[in-house]
């Protein structure tokens, strides 16, 4: 069976800009807090496309330096839905807004 169509809630907006984040981990048994940066790709009411070195994986949770803004939204976290390697040691991420 295939599914054709825009299964998405939202449309996707271009949203090019550098994002700070930080993400809590365990590391060999240790709470620890990483702190990266990561480029937007696009923006929706629900969440973000990003481009990031960090190996983030699904269900990690993104604080962001400074709130995502644009027009009417606006975020200061996000869970990571999907994560993908491309090109080396980057990484496309699908974000969804908390």
């Amino acid at each position: 069976m295939f599914i054709t169509g825009n299964l998405r809630e939202y449309s996707r907006t271009q949203f090019v800009r550098t994002i700070r984040y930080s993400i809590s981990v365990l590391d060999m048994k240790e709470l620890k807090r990483i702190q990266d940066t990561a480029v937007s790709i696009d923006i929706s009411k629900g969440g973000l496309g990003i481009i990031t070195n960090y190996p983030l994986k699904t269900g990690h949770i993104l604080d962001f330096d400074n709130e995502v803004k644009m027009d009417d939204i606006t975020a200061k976290s996000a869970v990571v839905r999907w994560a993908e390697k491309i090109n080396g040691n980057k990484y496309r991420v699908g974000l969804k807004f908390i």
